[in-house]
């Protein structure tokens, strides 16, 4: 999040386009480290529990990363630099959209995904009587 914050602020006129690239590629690749952390560390315990609501949930966050990942690419594709530099306040209010959704993923994962997952792991190390 903060380094789609700093996109914001490389985003003001004077664009620094070289800096404003390197943010954008970085983005990208700290999104795909996400996903793929996401997978090994909830996903796949929830998944694997054979519980069907955690495993629904782990449909839930799959479904809402393919829709973000859809964004992304979406964004990607509406603001190539070229114009960038021709709308930054255009490009600043798509960022600000995508913020939004990133917050809203952040916060089903906090109050749903999270606590499922932390659940799971106390349940396994309870001892059996």
């Amino acid at each position: 999040m903060a380094m789609t914050e700093e996109i914001l602020r490389v985003a003001e006129p004077l664009i620094d386009q070289q800096r404003l690239a390197e943010l954008r590629k970085n983005v990208a690749l700290a999104h795909n480290k996400f996903f793929a952390e996401q997978e090994r560390v909830l996903l796949r315990p929830l998944r694997q529990s054979g519980d069907a609501g955690l495993m629904a949930i782990a449909r839930s966050c799959v479904e809402r990363d393919l829709e973000g990942r859809q964004k992304g690419l979406g964004h990607y594709q509406r603001w190539p630099l070229a114009r960038i530099l021709e709308d930054p306040s255009g490009y600043r209010a798509d960022v600000r959209e995508v913020l939004v959704w990133i917050g809203t993923r952040t916060l089903y994962a906090e109050q749903t995904a999270y606590p499922a997952l932390a659940r799971l792991i106390s349940s396994l190390k309870r001892p059996t009587v």
